[in-house]
């Protein structure tokens, strides 16, 4: 089949390439549509509690999660002083009308927004419940927002933190001009919240993928002359990859018409497509260099496909089992991963297996023009050398390389997740320092409380049930771990039970004026919030445990609780990811042994070749719980440690890096398997295919981990975890694994690497060499 696929794309090569052609034309418009078109999120699940509780406080009392954060903050003046309130007021009085706003909460109306030593302050602007509505509303709402000190209103753009959106212009505040003594240059303004954040995401996310393709098309460039020594044979790798991010990025504007996609899909997905798509056409390159020293160009082509381009399609197929066992997560963080991870892997290997074939059957002889750094990778004694080593060395390789791997992924065993949260922008950023601000002056949970849905039969204004709820929230503040408990019978802790139940006797009449605004808010009809202060970190393990006690709680009749915020969503975020992943693991396993069954006809060699992924992938596991929740090269690497690692980052690597890794061993295993086939000699077979495959690996593994590593220079924490993940075991995979404990494995098992049972070949067809 693969024979025949390359004669024919030579028969019609100019035909393919003009297809392809077209298809770059089409998907042009597309390109600079894909990153305004997804979605900050994905992380959420109907099947979690903390989900069940947003939703039924969303509906019962309207609460509205989208919200600015304004901090004003100053060392020398306090709330009380007349210069503080006078330049709080100017700088919002710009918002108040602004048809976007639906509300404004102030440190007037409620106190607790109000630090202790009262020199800042927190005022509350709320957009509405739609998150992708509420950053759609962010440009008029900052475009009215001033500093304090400033003469003109600060636009949309202006200052730290705050980027101007293509198109859009400053608003300017009709009436009259500002009065210069009322504001204050020993008052500042930050602002940060929900919105905030989705918008520097979308934005982070796109400078992210422009700054990793600045890096990474250069060193790739330069790894690739090294590899191929001429201008013509290493700018096709390179043109490869260029086409299918394009393809990826027009995919990813068509689906997300469809169907909702993460933001972080645009930066993961063109990862691996640029590292894909170069390494596929590396490997049918050079395999073209090879055969054309042998034959005419025609069946150069044809032989190329035929070996190395089999090849690609079943690395390829190992890939897209990966992603495809993403796509089956709830998540849609996970699922649009998957499915977009899916489309661009059908495209890499389209492109790979008909475009490049295509422009080599045009060069022909020429692809050797121009030559440059010829020498500078040309030899193959380096890995010659090492086969012959590993051969006479095989146990003590084994040994050794399996004990420098297990150590390696040792910090693993003491791993702590967390869900996404503002932490993963960097500490630069005003809204980032806000945050900080915030939680430094109020407490860490003071922008995350722990959020109880309380449900009473026949209301929560009944005598009894103010009883109940009384007894409920004091309980609750008698716990250690509980800083504050805000709630409709926590409004002064001098107010006993029975003047509680005499103050909301007439939910109609309730004449305490605070009493009446907390009713207002924090209940509706059967319904009522209870905000729980913890005096530790959402992410922590004393707040995730008072979730689980609060859940645990006996509760009496007629009372009922739904537990959610920040904690509760940790929580859940990790134990429905966990309680999903053996599922979609053991679906990447089996599917990519019986990939490899399919093309080696061997019971052993998919099974060892799981067991060395997986001590690659273990190893990056190690890495990214020694750098990015031990907080180790924070410097280096330009982030600061919060003492976790992303729920999800973990099953990404697994089902990335185990189709990924899958490229190294089949084509290590099908240089190899092709001597076997031609001596039968097991040891001078995998000695001879490390001989000819372990450049070529190398070389590849340079480009992907290059790729990898400037993806690592992402502002977003997750992108950063992602690509140094990525590199780290990609390293490891073609070095210590391809070149030491694969060769080293193999010639201990000898002649067993090759056996199947006779009734099992018979029903699977030969996938041998066609030509």
């Amino acid at each position: 089949m693969f024979y025949s696929l390359g004669r024919s794309t030579y028969r019609y090569r100019w035909a393919i390439l003009l297809v392809w052609a077209l298809l770059l034309v089409v998907s042009a418009p597309l390109i600079p549509e894909a990153p305004r078109l997804l979605q900050f999120g994905g992380f959420t699940s109907e099947r979690m509690e903390s989900v069940q509780a947003e939703a039924l406080l969303r509906r019962h009392l309207g609460a509205r999660p989208n919200s600015l954060v304004v901090l004003f903050t100053s060392p020398t003046l306090t709330v009380d002083d007349p210069e503080f309130t006078r330049g709080v007021s100017y700088s919002l009085a710009g918002i108040r009308d602004v048809p976007e706003v639906e509300a404004v909460v102030d440190h007037l109306t409620n106190p607790r927004q109000i630090s202790r030593d009262r020199h800042t302050a927190y005022e509350l602007v709320v957009l509405g419940p739609d998150e992708e509505d509420a950053a759609r509303k962010l440009g008029a709402v900052l475009s009215r927002l001033r500093q304090p000190e400033e003469e003109e209103p600060r636009g949309w753009g202006q200052g730290p933190g705050v980027v101007p959106e293509p198109g859009t212009r400053t608003l300017e505040i009709q009436g009259e001009a500002p009065n210069p003594d009322l504001m204050s240059p020993r008052l500042q303004m930050l602002i940060t919240g929900g919105p905030i954040f989705f918008s520097e995401v979308e934005r982070l996310s796109h400078e992210d993928l422009q700054r990793a393709e600045i890096i990474a098309f250069p060193f790739a460039a330069v790894a690739l002359l090294a590899v191929f020594g001429t201008l013509l044979a290493s700018g096709l790798p390179i043109a490869l990859g260029g086409v299918a991010v394009a393809g990826i990025l027009a995919a990813i504007a068509l689906v997300s018409r469809v169907t909702d996609l993460s933001i972080f899909v645009i930066n993961v997905a063109s990862m691996l497509g640029l590292g894909l798509g170069v390494d596929y056409s590396l490997f049918i390159t050079s395999r073209f260099r090879e055969e054309l020293g042998r034959q005419g160009v025609d069946e150069a082509v044809a032989a190329t496909v035929s070996t190395a381009g089999k090849a690609v399609f079943f690395s390829g197929l190992s890939v897209f089992v990966g992603l495809a066992a993403l796509s089956s997560f709830e998540f849609m963080l996970l699922r649009s991963l998957g499915l977009i991870g899916m489309v661009g892997i059908v495209l890499c290997v389209a492109a790979a297996l008909t475009l490049l074939p295509a422009l080599l059957g045009i060069l022909g002889d020429r692809i050797d023009r121009w030559p440059i750094l010829g020498g500078l990778w040309s030899t193959g004694r380096l890995w010659e050398r090492s086969a012959a080593w590993v051969m006479r060395h095989p146990l003590p390789v084994f040994v050794l390389t399996l004990l420098f791997l297990v150590l390696l992924g040792i910090p693993f065993l003491h791993v702590r997740f967390s869900a996404p949260d503002a932490s993963i922008l960097p500490p630069g950023l005003e809204s980032r320092q806000a945050l900080d601000l915030l939680r430094r002056e109020f407490g860490e949970s003071e922008t995350a409380p722990i959020l109880v849905a309380v449900q009473m039969q026949g209301g929560v204004f009944r005598p009894e049930s103010i009883s109940r709820l009384y007894d409920f929230t004091h309980a609750l503040a008698r716990d250690p771990r509980v800083a504050d408990v805000r709630s409709i019978v926590d409004l002064d802790p001098r107010i006993t039970r029975a003047q509680y139940q005499l103050i909301y006797a007439d939910p109609s009449r309730i004449s305490d004026p605070f009493g009446r605004e907390v009713a207002k808010h924090l209940v509706g009809g059967s319904v009522t919030l209870v905000e729980i202060y913890s005096r530790y970190s959402p992410v922590s393990e004393p707040s995730k445990e008072l979730v689980r006690d609060i859940r645990g709680m006996a509760l009496p009749e007629g009372m009922s609780i739904l537990v959610g915020g920040t904690s509760a969503q940790v929580m859940d975020v990790v134990d429905t990811l966990y309680a999903d992943a053996p599922r979609a693991l053991a679906m990447v396993v089996l599917g990519i042994y019986v990939v490899l069954f399919l093309l080696f006809r061997s019971v052993l060699l998919p099974a060892k070749a799981i067991v060395m992924n997986t001590l690659s992938i273990l190893a990056s596991y190690g890495a990214l719980v020694f750098v990015f929740q031990d907080g180790n090269f924070q410097g280096l690497l330009n982030f600061r440690s919060e003492g976790t690692v992303e729920a999800s980052t973990p099953i990404i690597l697994f089902c990335i890096l185990f189709g990924l890794s899958m490229d190294y061993e089949v084509f290590l295993l099908t240089r190899i398997k092709e001597e076997y086939e031609r001596t039968g000699d097991n040891a001078a077979s995998v000695a001879k295919g490390l001989e000819r495959s372990g450049k070529i690996i190398t070389s590849a593994a340079v480009i992907v981990v290059v790729v990898g590593a400037a993806f690592s220079t992402a502002d977003i924490v997750i992108i950063k975890a992602l690509g140094l993940g990525i590199s780290l075991a990609v390293l490891l995979d073609a070095t210590v694994v391809r070149i030491l404990l694969v060769p080293a494995t193999m010639r201990l098992l000898g002649r067993w690497n090759w056996w199947a049972p006779g009734w099992l070949l018979r029903l699977v067809p030969e996938a041998g060499i066609e030509h």
